[in-house]
């Protein structure tokens, strides 16, 4: 259980900056939550606030208003 712990955590460390992991009440360190891309074949805006950014050869759309818009092509 200790060895399934560190991994854990390592993974958690290396894959959010420090300031973003927060302790509970018991002790535990568990990361702060971030929603993610949606990974689809093909990407549409949602809403007026969404807009379309092609980077490192794929196309990602990102929402200032809803952060539930984000998706990534690919």
């Amino acid at each position: 259980m200790n060895s399934l712990f560190r991994s854990l955590f390592t993974t958690a460390a290396t894959a959010r900056p420090l300031n973003a992991l927060r302790t509970t009440p018991l002790g535990f360190i568990q990361p702060a939550l971030t929603r993610g891309f949606k990974v689809r074949t093909s990407v549409k805006k949602f809403c007026n606030e969404c807009y379309i950014v092609r980077r490192k050869g794929r196309t990602y759309v990102y929402c200032k208003a809803n952060k539930k818009h984000k998706q990534r092509q690919g």
